[in-house]
């Protein structure tokens, strides 16, 4: 019986091991930077909750920190630089004024709204979904 009693003992040992030894194969999580830095192509606006021609619009982040934007839409510049606000909820072009919030940013989509007051229509609430 004391043969039994090692014999499982050892096996337990073992099974132990063998869970705390294991590497997890789950890869690190992507920081906003690295989420934010791809081609991003407009597929979805809308303004005060109306849908908005997207017209081929397409926004590319670098890793220097520095964007290219693409499209018929454009009233802001067509390059120039990005950063986030301290808490990575916004994102600023050019230093500011205008800042887009980030509502949701994965891998392949990302969602940014941002309030401006329009000469025409005064204010208004934009929102831009964008996939890759």
């Amino acid at each position: 019986m004391k043969l039994i009693d090692k014999l499982l003992y050892f096996i337990c040992f073992l099974l132990l091991v063998s869970l705390f030894s294991c590497k997890d194969d789950e890869e690190p999580e992507k920081t906003k930077t690295e989420l934010l830095t791809q081609n991003w192509k407009l597929i979805k606006l809308t303004a005060n909750g109306s849908d908005q021609p997207t017209d081929g619009y397409t926004i590319r982040f670098t890793s220097s920190n520095s964007y290219t934007a693409r499209g018929a839409l454009l009233s802001l510049q067509e390059t120039g630089t990005w950063a986030f606000n301290s808490s990575e909820s916004e994102i600023l072009l050019n230093g500011g004024p205008d800042k887009f919030l980030i509502n949701s940013l994965t891998d392949t989509n990302m969602i940014l709204t941002i309030n401006q007051t329009n000469y025409k229509a005064g204010d208004v609430a934009l929102k831009m979904e964008f996939g890759l």
